[in-house]
């Protein structure tokens, strides 16, 4: 039974008890938050599938982080139409004219000397190639397998390189010619 009586400094028994009382079930609640924890896989859980394909951990003391509390709202900021905002980065972006064409010059310099290196390496390969019958070295006279893996390596090379030119030389058509258009 709960006797309602007064102590000297005001409070009666009854809150007194009900003090206890959440102070004992705070204390549960604590020990009802540190249940046996499992480690399964890369997961872990207070709840596994299954006990024994997880690993127990040591109770551990409970760290509790504050996060920070979020600024007050602001007027969101005005958002730019694509238009606009495309034409601000096309200038912001777009390099001088006469800097341009001669990047533009120096590039198709750049490619046409790849294709004057990749025309020279086919000439050469075709040469030795000799329509599929290259001649035989000394240690392929022997070997005949050294000098079929040695014909079909030419083969690949030569198709190889005339891709590389075919390449560039569509390179080259997508750079326009410079003109100069300076004046004396």
């Amino acid at each position: 039974m709960l006797a309602l009586r007064r102590f000297q400094n005001g409070f009666m028994v009854g809150h007194l008890w009900a003090l206890g009382f959440s102070v004992s079930v705070a204390a549960m609640g604590v020990a009802s938050a540190q249940e046996a924890i499992y480690r399964c896989g890369q997961e872990y859980t207070n709840a596994p599938s299954d006990v024994r394909q997880c690993e127990r951990l040591a109770p551990q003391a409970v760290t509790v982080i504050t996060g920070t509390r979020p600024s007050p709202a602001r007027a969101p900021a005005p958002v730019p139409s694509a238009a606009s905002t495309e034409a601000r980065s096309a200038e912001l972006f777009r390099p001088l004219p006469a800097l341009q064409a001669e990047r533009d010059l120096h590039a198709r310099t750049i490619v046409g000397h790849e294709l004057d290196k990749a025309r020279q390496q086919l000439t050469v390969l075709v040469q030795e190639y000799n329509d599929g019958e290259p001649v035989k070295w000394a240690s392929e006279s022997r070997h005949h397998q050294r000098y079929l893996d040695r014909v079909s390596s030419l083969k690949a090379s030569i198709e190889r390189t005339q891709r590389d030119i075919e390449s560039l030389q569509r390179e080259l058509e997508r750079r326009p010619a410079v003109v100069s258009t300076r004046t004396p």
